[in-house]
């Protein structure tokens, strides 16, 4: 299962990386600070609050808006993958 996860959450981020609409220096590991961000999430007494993706939604980006938006929303989608799995 882990490696399922693993080739999933590899393949995600290469096409976001393979979208982008302009050259930026150290976008990959940027989209993985995206990925980690929007995936962060704060337990208070049992409720999930996933707070990384609401502070991923006030940064305002310059270059490739879209794509690290999109990092973003696809942690936010692996952490509820986590939740249920």
């Amino acid at each position: 299962m882990f490696i399922i996860i693993l080739l999933l959450w590899a393949a995600g981020l290469y096409i976001l990386f393979r979208n982008r609409g302009e050259e930026e220096d150290l976008l990959f590991l940027k989209l993985i600070g995206y990925y980690f961000l929007g995936s962060f999430t704060f337990n208070l007494n049992g409720l999930v609050l996933p707070v990384g993706f609401v502070i991923s939604l006030f940064i305002k980006p310059r270059q490739n808006k879209s794509v690290k938006r999109g990092s973003a929303i696809f942690g936010l989608i692996m952490m509820i993958l986590g939740l249920f799995l």
